[in-house]
């Protein structure tokens, strides 16, 4: 942190100038060069118990010292630290006095100000919304009153332009620099490797390589998202079953009540099945299983309870789509299991396997459809 002499003003370390009067601040940093001699004035000497005046009736002796001239001055001109292209001269006709140490540009002094050549434009980042300085192009703050690189005004400086978006940034060709006065630029054709341009192709690859090889999941899910917005009941028609019990039939099944199917004979893994069609085909979205009706006409001692299932969903063009699901045994809670089966116009429920007593039949209470068209 720099202290400016003049003003007290606050300053970064490496500034030139103070940004609150423009003083110039290299100057304050270094030490102060020695004074000159200076020429001794003539003095008048009395010896000790006399008086000066008239009529003091005492000698009086006056000695008269003589001046010694400073030796010439031979020094070059000095440079102002920092490069700033500023350079002191002295005055010629005060070649004895000491520099005076002002801030350049300020009139004043024992010596005088050439601007030699123009100061070095400004290196460092530019503040956002910052003033621009128009003589040396250096950014500076906004509640400041000199250039932190030149010590010019601020009074006419223009506001730094904003900066662009990161998206231009990407795309946007750097200007070359400024070539020093006297040099030509050399007609050689400079190849620039676009950073920019093949990191946003590698990002839209690496994209465009996972929707690949993820499609299918991709579609899957998105499937499933409309299904789950579109879906609505499906009505059944023309249900069926490998064998019914009388006065149970697979219709009941399928009617919503709290009647159920029942095999005639004991259950036979893998052969009993109900099955059911639909008046057009349509997508099958999901299959609701209750196993027991709650006040139904199923008896828990002598009848038995599917637990695994296979559902098959036969499409109207030939496909088939198979899904077995395992039934928790909990009673009258309704199961949904996902199929997804397009086209669907059959559906077969085959029972794999089923809960105790042995060789009782097995019974179904409630199978219901989801789909859309």
């Amino acid at each position: 942190m720099l202290i400016c002499g003049d003003c007290s003003a606050r300053n970064k370390d490496g500034e030139r100038f103070c940004s609150n009067c423009g003083a110039y601040l290299v100057w304050q940093q270094a030490p102060a060069e020695a004074e000159e001699q200076r020429p001794m004035p003539a003095r008048t000497s009395t010896g000790p118990g006399t008086s000066i005046g008239p009529g003091s009736g005492s000698d009086v002796t006056t000695a008269q010292l003589p001046i010694v001239p400073g030796p010439p001055d031979t020094r070059p001109a000095v440079t102002i630290p920092g490069n700033v292209g500023v350079t002191a001269t002295r005055d010629a006709t005060d070649q004895g006095a000491p520099l005076d140490e002002r801030q350049p540009g300020k009139a004043g002094g024992h010596f005088t100000l050439e601007d030699t050549t123009p100061p070095p434009r400004d290196e460092s980042p530019q503040f956002p919304g910052g003033l621009i300085c128009r003589r040396c192009g250096a950014g500076n703050k906004t509640d400041v009153n000199f250039c932190r690189q030149c010590g010019a005004s601020l009074k006419e400086a223009a506001p730094a332009p904003p900066v662009p978006p990161w998206w231009r940034q990407i795309f946007s060709r750097s200007k070359p620099p400024a070539l020093p006065a006297g040099t030509r630029p050399r007609w050689r054709k400079q190849r620039r490797f676009p950073a920019g341009a093949v990191s946003v192709l590698t990002v839209l690859g690496l994209f465009v390589g996972v929707a690949f090889l993820g499609r299918q999941v991709i579609t899957a899910a998105v499937l499933r998202g409309v299904d789950e917005i579109w879906e609505a009941p499906a009505a059944v028609q023309n249900p069926g079953a490998f064998s019914s019990l009388e006065g149970r039939g697979a219709e009941l099944a399928f009617d919503g009540s709290v009647r159920s199917w029942a095999s005639k004979d004991a259950a036979q893994p893998g052969v009993d099945y109900l099955e059911a069609g639909f008046s057009a085909p349509l997508r099958l979205t999901y299959v609701t299983i209750t196993s027991v009706a709650s006040g139904g006409d199923q008896d828990p001692a002598t009848e038995r309870r599917p637990v695994k299932v296979e559902i098959v969903a036969f499409g109207a063009n030939g496909d088939q789509t198979s899904l077995t699901v395992k039934l928790n045994d909990s009673g009258t809670s309704p199961q949904s299991f996902y199929v997804g089966a397009d086209q669907t116009s059959t559906v077969k429920l085959t029972i794999l396997e089923s809960t105790p007593p042995e060789g009782g039949r097995v019974s179904v209470a409630e199978v219901q459809f989801a789909g859309r068209r």
